[in-house]
């Protein structure tokens, strides 16, 4: 393994990035989870984040959004340091932060437009009538105009999923982060929600980071891929020439892997 995990590749210039990410080291007790970490994304920029389970795709994520705590290593998300910021700060960046996870974490009480008004009228102190506004447009935005007035557990996983999205953009933030949105969903209903990952980017151009095993979502939307191995950055290329024509032997084994699964 240890010959497999090459040099970072050189990071762009500083900047031209919105997240920038500095020799991060990320550890759980005596487990090593990120092991110097360095990755700029410029604005508008899709990363997809590729990796066998356990490389440290997820917790970075978290460490960029201020969830996780890092060793070492610096992290700012436009222009304002993570791992330095007091609490305010660190409430603007995660305010400013889009994050949907493979669960995607609604509230089972509450119908899916009260999921998306909620946070608009209690943390940006929205007006009940402009947060339905809004949260109807996104709901149309992501094709789920219809149900509005459902209840989580009356969706289909990839209806719950989009609804989330839609959920994450009423803060309008400037970062999205998916946390392998389509895991959790049969092919049918993954291509529903990448379809509406797509859209978002194409109409909002939106700095995303995806952490995705989705080979043609990450052909046709991300501006680079990298793989994780051991918390460590084994390749990074544009997207097509990563998936089509990789460079390091463990980035052929793992896309093979995921081919053939």
């Amino acid at each position: 393994m240890a010959a497999d995990l090459m040099t970072a590749p050189t990071v762009p210039a500083a900047t031209t990035a919105f997240i920038r990410i500095r020799d991060v080291h990320k550890s759980y007790g005596a487990v090593s989870v990120l092991n110097g970490i360095s990755i700029d994304v410029a604005q508008g920029e899709v990363l997809v984040l590729c990796g066998p389970s356990g490389c440290g795709k997820s917790t970075l994520l978290r460490c960029i959004n201020g969830l996780e705590t890092i060793q070492r290593g610096g992290i700012s998300v436009g222009g304002r340091n993570v791992e330095t910021a007091n609490a305010d700060t660190l409430q603007q960046i995660r305010l400013s932060t889009g994050f949907v996870f493979q669960n995607f974490n609604l509230f089972p009480h509450m119908t899916a437009l009260d999921n998306i008004t909620i946070a608009p009228m209690k943390i940006l102190g929205v007006s009940q009538r402009e947060a339905v506004e809004q949260g109807r447009a996104l709901l149309e935005q992501v094709g789920m105009q219809e149900k509005a007035d459902v209840y989580p557990f009356q969706l289909s996983g990839g209806q719950r999923q989009r609804v989330a999205i839609a959920r994450a953009l009423a803060m309008k933030p400037s970062l999205m982060l998916f946390d392998e949105p389509t895991s959790a969903l049969d092919p049918e209903m993954r291509e529903e929600v990448l379809q509406v990952i797509r859209k978002v980017h194409h109409e909002h151009n939106m700095t995303m980071v995806v952490v995705t095993h989705e080979i043609g979502f990450a052909k046709s939307v991300a501006s680079r891929a990298m793989l994780l191995d051991a918390g460590r950055i084994v390749e990074e290329a544009p997207a097509r020439r990563f998936f089509e024509n990789p460079t390091e032997e463990r980035t052929r084994r793992f896309l093979r892997a995921i081919i053939n699964d």
